[in-house]
């Protein structure tokens, strides 16, 4: 894991219940914003059938 994005988490919340296309949308972000965890075969999975790539995780600095 990687260090927390504490700004961006602060700004993009992930709506309440959300829809799984919300939820991919906001992991994709999440993805390319903050490297404060990997992505699981779950979102991964969530991602592809939501018609989003899977993005390269950007390495936080830590």
């Amino acid at each position: 894991m990687g260090k927390i994005n504490s700004e961006w988490h602060r700004e993009h919340r992930m709506p309440t219940n959300p829809t799984k296309k919300q939820r991919a949308e906001w992991h994709y972000e999440h993805a390319q914003h903050c490297g404060c965890r990997e992505l699981t075969p779950s979102i991964t999975s969530l991602l592809v059938s939501q018609g989003f790539g899977v993005p390269e995780q950007r390495q936080s600095k830590a």
